[in-house]
Order: structure tokens, then sequence, then C-alpha cells
């Protein structure tokens, strides 16, 4: 069947379903906990137990424990590898960065970059204050999400007013470091509203020589940013919603990005600032809400000014991502469930670099449709297709199929199949500077891969998540020099990428006091260039992964250390083939309002780095060394 024949049937197939079937088929179910459901998975609620994927929830609780201020330091504590360097953080699952960050179902992800890998997200752009929970779901969603979902997804759940509350949150620690928040929210009535402000400071930051073993200031490294936003929702009848959010991030920090010198410490863009404004509008109706509100529709627009100086010349770029979704649900029987949809989503770039400029715009327009069936014997079976079409690359259908069998209320093994796709940005289809030529004869990467997996409690204090998978990529993006003189190349297809992989992750109750978990991760990477066999990716920054944390609480008293550590890693990209790194966080509820946290980084002072560099020295992206903070919440 060609593409056109598949894309009229997928058509065919969504009419006759939104013609037939009752959009209140959910009526006759009951009203659920949302806790004990997983959304981002299947785009609907579906129970912990039945999601054939290896799923990780952060709640609330947990984010409000730790008192984090950043999201890449939640997704360090659940044993989520990030690339991290003094200008930000991207995550990667399945051993890959091409990963989907949405914040509340909506896609964050641009066509451009982070100013540190391939994909278009700064994920600590996101603020933490509001956040209700995270889900994180490991392996390939283009069949639900389109584009960008090759590693997996992180969905960013923010948080709904429910009561009416005001907190007030003072920071300070090492490298001068500041931090002032307010959350206020109150419910009056049908309308809840909530507002975040969240300003932090720092100086530059200090980091371990691992050559020399001493320490040294890193040049540009400040923080200055400031979140700011808005949540109102509106309950429009017993089960229908419209809610408005409004998100800015204001970034004035430092623009070092890396060491230049690795011997001196001196580093690009010295006693540089950069200058950047991300704000974002989505507003949203839902219906269905006691269902966990998976039927909606929503128009967004995601916006993203950045202005500095890139070695001396002026760097500055407008992006713009405008769009509209729209999702149904409809429960044919007891034992079949359909989930469809369509996106329509354009985003516009203008850059001026190196003294060139750069306009384009692409736009994207989508259908997905996903079958669930409850089978005998608990067994499940989700059958999913999505069409894309893409201005510049035409159109392409990706899909997935998995089973699901659940073994007891606590315990599910499954194994799932499925397809995905990366685009290329619009800066490598059209940008021309010194350094970088375009090249409008890229294609899109796709994927195939497998995954095996298994979630369960072995007992009533352990349960343990499993999962191992296998992926190939075609047409694989990575960067070829051209002129090794001037350091002129280009992105190009180079050919296929091979992962293999596992995530095992265990927690246990030892008392009423104390509670472990503990992780293990393997990512082997593979890259082929040209007719070359395969050879192990070096910039691989975590072929063994290692955690293990241990909390303990008491009365008032709450407290964790967590360890993460990572062996095999490529000294060609590397300063060092291991790492082990320590973070500390005691927090004391003074009063019924008010409580009291300090927190700890790197306590081993470890001089390493998270992101590989292997176009010279290696120990370009150095991490932040030994540091504290100390803090006080209080509700008002």
């Amino acid at each position: 069947m060609n593409k056109k024949a598949k894309v009229l049937l997928y058509g065919l197939i969504c009419s006759a379903i939104s013609l037939g079937i009752a959009n209140d088929a959910y009526a006759e179910e009951e009203e659920f906990n949302f806790d004990e459901y997983v959304v981002t998975a299947s785009r609907i609620p579906v129970k912990k137990n039945e999601v054939a994927a290896n799923v990780t929830v952060i709640g609330n609780a947990e984010i409000e424990k730790g008192t984090y201020s950043k999201v890449s330091d939640i997704l360090t504590a659940n044993n989520v590898n990030m690339g991290t360097s003094s200008y930000g953080s991207y995550p990667i699952l399945n051993g890959d960065d091409r990963v989907l960050v949405m914040v509340d179902g909506r896609k964050m992800n641009y066509a451009h970059h982070n100013g540190l890998n391939y994909n278009g997200m700064n994920i600590n752009n996101i603020a933490v204050k509001n956040i209700e929970r995270i889900e994180i779901v490991r392996g390939p969603n283009s069949s639900l999400y389109g584009s960008a979902a090759v590693g997996g997804v992180i969905n960013i759940i923010t948080k709904q007013a429910k009561e009416n509350s005001t907190k007030v949150t003072t920071e300070f620690g090492t490298w001068n470091s500041q931090r002032y928040a307010l959350t206020t929210e109150g419910v009056e009535k049908d309308i809840s509203y909530m507002f975040t402000y969240d300003k932090q400071k720092r100086d530059n930051f200090n980091y371990k020589d691992p050559r020399t073993g001493n320490n040294r200031e890193f040049n540009s490294s400040e923080i200055d940013k400031e979140y700011v936003n808005f949540r109102i929702d509106k309950q429009l009848g017993d089960d229908n919603e419209l809610s408005l959010a409004i998100e800015r991030m204001e970034d004035n920090g430092g623009f070092g990005i890396g060491l230049a010198d690795v011997n001196t410490g001196d580093v690009w863009n010295p006693d540089t600032r950069r200058k950047l404004l991300d704000v974002n509008v989505a507003l949203t109706y839902s219906w269905n809400k006691s269902q966990g509100g998976a039927d909606s529709f929503r128009i967004y627009q995601n916006n993203s000014e950045g202005n500095t100086l890139y070695f001396g010349s002026p760097y500055n770029y407008d992006l713009k991502a405008t769009g509209a979704e729209w999702q149904q649900s409809w429960l044919v029987n007891e034992n079949y469930t359909l989930v469809g949809g369509a996106e329509l989503r354009k985003e516009e770039v203008k850059e001026l670099t190196g003294g060139a400029n750069l306009q384009g715009d692409v736009t994207t327009s989508a259908a997905f449709i996903e079958n669930r069936w409850k089978l005998k014997d608990d067994y499940s079976l989700t059958v999913g297709n999505r069409y894309d079409h893409h201005s510049t690359f035409g159109s392409d259908v990706t899909s997935h199929v998995s089973l699901n069998k659940a073994l007891s209320p606590d315990t599910n093994v499954y194994i799932s199949w499925g397809q995905a796709v990366k685009n290329p940005r619009v800066l490598d289809l059209y940008a021309h500077t010194a350094t970088w030529l375009p090249n409008p004869d890229l294609k899109p990467e796709t994927s195939k891969t497998v995954t095996l997996g298994m979630d369960t409690k072995l007992d009533n204090k352990t349960s343990l998540q499993a999962s191992i998978y296998q992926s190939k990529l075609k047409d694989a993006l990575d960067w070829v020099v051209l002129d090794p003189g001037t350091g002129l190349g280009w992105w190009t297809n180079v050919n296929h990428e091979k992962r293999q992989g596992l995530e095992l992750n265990v927690k246990r109750k030892l008392s009423d006091r104390w509670n472990v978990n503990a992780g293990y991760s393997y990512a082997k990477v593979e890259k082929q260039s040209g007719t070359d066999n395969y050879a192990l990716d070096s910039n691989n920054s975590r072929p063994n992964g290692y955690s293990l944390g241990v909390q303990y609480n008491q009365d008032r008293w709450d407290a964790g250390l967590t360890m993460l550590a990572a062996t095999g890693r490529s000294t060609a990209a590397y300063t060092s083939d291991s790492y082990l790194a320590l973070d500390m966080n005691i927090r004391y509820q003074a009063t019924n309002d008010t409580q009291i946290y300090f927190k700890g980084y790197n306590l081993t002072n470890e001089g390493y780095e998270l992101v590989g560099y292997t176009y010279g020295s290696t120990g370009v992206y150095p991490m932040a060394g030994r540091s504290f903070v100390m803090g006080i919440e209080h509700r008002i």
C-alpha cells in the first residue's frame, strides 16, 4: 500500500470513528485516582500495570521533598542521564538525546538548537515551582507525538490550584547564589488560578581541573534567570474545563559555553552575557475531565528570542512555533478503546550569526489513531499509527505495536515495537556562515526499536523495574568537517546507528524511616560512517551508569543522599573513563507552615564532564565543583 493510500485509509477510519461513536462513552466509568494512572505513554489515562513501556513517574511529593530549583536536578535524582554544561541541560533516554520534551502534552522542542546538542530544548528553561508531576517514557513515541520522540518522551505536567495559599522561598549558597520565589494559588467557585515567580542568581562557578587537581573559576558562567508562570482554570459545567497558561523565562546569564583552552582555563566568549526571552501561551478546552482530561482542543504559541555575541560577532535569533491540537478518545466497549486526533504546527526561524542572515519556516500537519484491546487472561494489545506531512520533507507514516500482560495488580511484562522519525533543523538546511554550510539534501532520521520489559513488586517492601531495548537508525545526521584548516563543515546523513541497552531500577523500604533505591543502565551506541564498519560512539556519556539513593525520614526530618557514577567512557571525548558524584538534601519541617533545607552538590568535588568533546582537548565542558545551598520556605 503506498503512502497516499495509507493516508486515505487513516482519514476514512478517523472520520468513521468520529461520526459513529458517542462522545460520552466514558460516562459510565467510575471516577478514578489519577495517581494510579499514566497519561503520556498512551495519551489517555492507563493503569500502570497496563502500560507496555518503561515509565518513570515523579510525583509532587517527591519534588517538594527534594526542594529542587532546576528540572535537570529532578531528572538526575531519578537516574535520567543528562547532558549538562554551564549553558544548560538536555535529557538522554535509551542512550539517545533525540528526546521530546513537553509541558502538559505541548511540544517544547524547536527546529533549532539549545547551544549544546542537536535538539532545540534546554530543559532548565522550564520552571520548577509549578510542576505537579513528571512522566518519563523511554522508547520511540513518534506514532503518538511525531518528530523528535526517538529516545523517548518527557512530559512535565503543571499544577492546578487546589486551595487558597501563598508560599515564599529564599535561598543562599556558594558562589553568591541567591533565589527568591513566590507561589500563590486560589480557588473561587468554578475558577482557580496559580501564579509562580522564581528569581535565581549566581556568580561564576568553580570547577576542579582533573589534570592538575586545582580549582578554577569558569568565566562567564553566571546565572541570572527569572521565571513567571500563570495558569487560570474555569470549570464549564460538571465535566468540562477551559485553561489558560502563560509561561515567561528571562535569562541574562553568562555565555562562556566551554573552555577554549583547558590548560589555562580560558573560555569561549569571555566576559560575555546572553539575553534570552521565552514566552509561551496556551489555551486548552478539555472535556471528560473526570476521566483524566484526555479529550481536548488546544491552540498555542511558543516564542524564544536570543541576543548575544559569539566570538565577537552579533548572534541573535527569533523563534516562533504556532500550533493547534485536537484529541478525542472513545470507549467502544469495556475491552476496546480508541484515541485519535490531529495537529497543525508552524515553526518560524530567524537568525543572524557570523554576519549571515537566515530566515525559514516549516509547517507540519498530522493525524494519529491508537487502538487498545483488552484481551483474555489480562493481556492487552495496542496498535498505533500516525501520518505526518512536513512542508520540506513530505509525508511519512510511523507505527507501533505492543503487547502487555498484567500478571497481578502490581506486576506486568511487555514487549513493544515502534518506529520514530527526527526531521533535520531549519538551520542545517539553510544556514551559511564562516564555519557552517547549508545542506538542502538532508533526509529525516528514521529508526525502529524493540523493547522487552517488566515492572513488579517483589514483596510489600521491594519493587523492580527492568527493560532491555535494541534500536537501529537510518540516515543518521552527524557533523562533518570539510576543511580542517578553517573548521568549515556541515551536517549530513552519514549512514546508520545502532543502540542496545538495559535499564534496571530497584526500590526497597528498609524500615519506617529508611528507604533505598538503586539503578543500573547499560547503553551501547555504535555509528557507521559511509561504508565504514560500525564503531563505538566516543561521545556516549554513560556506557555503564550507576545510581544509589538513600532516604531517611523521622518526624519533621527528611534527608537524602544520591550517588551517581559512570564507567566505560571514551577518553577520546572525556578526561576520565569514569566519575562518581554525590549530592545531598536535608529538610526540616520547623512548623506546619515553615520548612528549612540544606543541599550539597558534588560533595566529592569531582572533576568530570557530562558532555563530550572530540574536536581537540577533552574537558571543554566541566561540571561545577562542590557547592552548598541553604533555604527556607514559608506558607503565609
